[in-house]
């Protein structure tokens, strides 16, 4: 509409909130104007913010921004807040450099710098890996007397722990956790996987049953990257005790999650337990794919002088599995 220049009314924005109020999203958008204007807004700003966050999320810049100028001559939005959403679209399609002079062009134009445009710059940072920077704009942020949100703290977690700086990303879980923060599961899961990866998988465990008790509500993903932090420190019991976890909360696992959890057996040498699993992805009606009929073969092929042999069933499986390439393969010449 607003592209058009054909701008709402009253019922359209009333539509708009019960809309987001549906999905969930109205407190999050209202939360996140009042963080950038220090103060609450109208639901007509609320409504126009989310949309033109939804047009960021699809990466539209260019029309996003068009948009928001458009809205800034028509005095549908405040200047920060305009300039502060055009500061995150360019963040969000990769291009810091425009995002720096917007953030430049705020200033100059008398608009006051906001937790959200730093926590912006800080997840671009982190997103590139470059925590040193990340580290350096949190400390711009505080002192300006701009105080770091859960947003904030999970970029820097989920930064630090994708680069292998564990202690550091503890740290900025601890100081969250003060702050009387809960870290979103995104950012989480990243935390227990760099604690997995790490070799720390019953810290995550650890980790994973204290933010439980905090509220969090694990998903696929969690049970996923812990089921392949046992693989990696071989512990069978472990793997199969998460799986069953995971069940137990009505999480269906998918192939990606028989995939790791199949590696990982095999990988703690316990490929009996491994077929099994092949058994549930058909009860299941989950196809195993070609990489779990590879890991399977080369496993075995690797025991070989350990006499261990696959059941009738798994042997049938696997080879029709290498049946199925070597026709697939092209004849010599």
């Amino acid at each position: 509409m607003t592209q058009k220049r054909v701008y709402a009314n009253q019922s359209t924005i009333e539509l708009v909130v019960g809309v987001l109020s549906r999905e969930g999203k109205l407190a999050r958008t209202a939360a996140l104007v009042e963080r950038i204007r220090g103060k609450k807004c109208a639901p007509g700003i609320v409504a126009h913010v989310a949309l033109a966050l939804r047009m960021i999320e699809e990466v539209r810049v260019e029309q996003v921004i068009l948009l928001l100028k458009r809205m800034l001559q028509k005095n549908i939005l405040f200047d920060d807040i305009a300039y502060s959403l055009i500061v995150h679209a360019y963040c969000q399609a990769g291009d810091l450099k425009s995002a720096f002079e917007q953030r430049d062009d705020m200033v100059r134009r008398g608009c006051r710098l906001n937790a959200f445009v730093y926590t912006c710059l800080i997840r671009s940072h982190c997103c590139d890996g470059s925590m040193d920077k990340a580290v350096q704009f949190l400390q711009e942020m505080v002192s300006m007397g701009l105080k770091p949100y859960d947003a904030t703290y999970g970029h820097l977690i989920a930064g630090c722990f994708r680069q292998g700086m564990v202690e550091e990303g503890l740290a900025y879980f601890d100081t969250m956790l003060h702050e009387g923060f809960v870290p979103d599961i995104r950012y989480c899961n990243d935390m227990l996987g760099g604690l997995s990866n790490a070799g720390e998988v019953r810290k995550a465990n650890d980790l994973l049953t204290a933010l439980m008790d905090k509220g969090l509500v694990p998903d696929k993903d969690t049970y996923q990257r812990l089921i392949d932090g046992y693989g990696k420190a071989g512990d069978a019991e472990g793997i199969v005790r998460i799986y069953h976890e995971m069940e137990h909360r009505g999480l269906n696992p998918g192939v990606d999650v028989f995939t790791t959890l199949i590696r990982g057996l095999c990988q703690c040498g316990n490929l009996k337990e491994a077929e099994k699993f092949l058994v549930v992805m058909k009860k299941k009606a989950v196809a195993p794919t070609n990489e779990l009929y590879d890991l399977l073969i080369s496993s075995y092929y690797e025991k070989e002088n350990e006499k261990l042999v696959p059941s009738s069933d798994s042997f049938m499986m696997l080879v029709r599995r290498v049946i199925k390439v070597n026709n697939s393969c092209p004849p010599n010449s």
